[in-house]
């Protein structure tokens, strides 16, 4: 169990890191033996800051515009759970999907552990299927039928 009960800082780590695309800013949130235990398809589990910044790196090489918004945040304890929306265009290659140049717009679903305020492990589950459908195929994000 973590030895705090202090609230996550989930938006200002989605602010600094991700619609800053600024990888370097991981070190202020997450511990340097920090474990991604992934669920996405095709993504390998690693561990460690470098691999996290590799991740997100290779992200906004992919999506420069991306943004990223949340839609739920939950914590119990040294657990967090979060939905959020990745939207972006793509420029780039990513997981194997050839650029295109269409958006896409994506749920994450992640859990985290917190440990003396930062996060220790993560578990992702992006929707793969509905970001290859919405860019390899004539549909608009709208069209995969993943959003209200």
């Amino acid at each position: 169990m973590a030895n705090s009960v202090h609230p996550f800082p989930y938006d200002r780590y989605t602010e600094e890191v991700w619609n800053s695309h600024n990888p370097e800013a991981l070190a202020q949130f997450f511990a340097a033996d920090a474990r991604v235990h992934s669920m996405t398809p095709g993504v390998v589990a690693g561990t460690g800051l470098g691999y996290l910044k590799g991740r997100a790196q290779s992200l906004f090489n992919a999506f420069p515009d991306v943004h990223f918004e949340i839609e739920d945040i939950v914590q119990r304890e040294d657990l967090l759970a979060a939905r959020v929306t990745l939207e972006g265009t793509q420029r780039g290659e990513f997981a194997g999907i050839r650029v295109t140049g269409k958006r896409m717009r994506v749920y994450d679903f992640a859990m985290y552990r917190i440990v003396d305020g930062k996060l220790t492990d993560v578990w992702s589950l992006i929707d793969m299927h509905g970001l290859r459908d919405q860019l390899e195929t004539s549909g608009s994000p709208s069209s995969s039928g993943n959003f209200r």
